[in-house]
Parts: structure tokens; C-alpha cells; sequence
């Protein structure tokens, strides 16, 4: 079959759209299109969080630098003998300590590295007293090491 998504895949497409999950990443995208929409100092609001969680002892992550790239929080990372799906079981854990109500994770394989970018948000029906959301951008950038 030409149509395969998957391995095995029999049918070439699926059952519905996603239309029931759309409205609140539309809400998310003209959200973040706002000038002033992401954080300022992210390494201040994420930076210990993240280094708590790594310091507990019971990942094989090990950290290699932390930077603020034009408004990006880059958090490069070492995975000694961890790839794609067993990659995601120690990345994950960590970007749950940093998570806000809404949490986009989009996961790319790169030449020289995984690559993990997230966008943490609130947006405004997710928060009372205030009227704006506002969110930050972490990029994960993940060596794994034989």
C-alpha cells in the first residue's frame, strides 16, 4: 500500500478530523502572535526547576549548558544510550516540572541531535484576573551518546 502511515497500517486513513481538539491551539497561536506575548527571563522561571529535577540522580540526562537565545530557553542536554521512544521516557518527566495548562511538544530528529520544542502557555480563559496569557519557548536539544 502506497497510503501507509504506519507500519501494518491497512486502511491508509483515519476515522475523523481533529476538529474537537482545534479551538484552543487556535486560541494558543493568536495568543503567541501578540508582541509581548513571551516571558521575559526564562532561564529565572525555568532554569531551577529543571536543574532540581536533573539533580535528583534517577535520569541518565546529564546537562550540558542552558542559554537564553533571543527569548528561547535552550537547554542542551547529553542522553548517553537513549533513543527515540526511550529518549521521550526521560524527556518527558522533565518537561512535566516545567508544564503550564497548556503544553505543545513538537519533536524533531536532527543530523546531531533530538531536537524538542515547547511552547508553555496560559492563555487568557486558563487564568482569572488576568486578561492577557502569556508563555515561554524551550528548545531541547538532546546529543545521545553510544
Amino acid at each position: 500500500m502506497t497510503d501507509e502511515r504506519w507500519d501494518g497500517d491497512e486502511t491508509g486513513s483515519g476515522i475523523s478530523d481533529g476538529e474537537a481538539f482545534a479551538p484552543p491551539l487556535r486560541a494558543l497561536l493568536e495568543e503567541m502572535a501578540r508582541d509581548d506575548w513571551n516571558t521575559e527571563q526564562p532561564e529565572a522561571h525555568l532554569e531551577p526547576h529543571i536543574q532540581r529535577w536533573l539533580a535528583r540522580g534517577d535520569t541518565t540526562l546529564r546537562l550540558r549548558r542552558v542559554a537564553n537565545e533571543s527569548g528561547v530557553l535552550v537547554i542542551e542536554l547529553e542522553a548517553p544510550g537513549a533513543d527515540g521512544p526511550a529518549l521521550r521516557e526521560h524527556i518527558y518527566p522533565l518537561i512535566a516540572t516545567i508544564a503550564e495548562p497548556t503544553t505543545v511538544i513538537v519533536e524533531r530528529e536532527l543530523p546531531a541531535e533530538h531536537r524538542f520544542d515547547v511552547t508553555l502557555a496560559i492563555v487568557p480563559w486558563q487564568i482569572t484576573g488576568f486578561p492577557k496569557g502569556h508563555g515561554h519557548l524551550v528548545r531541547f536539544r538532546v546529543v545521545v551518546e553510544d
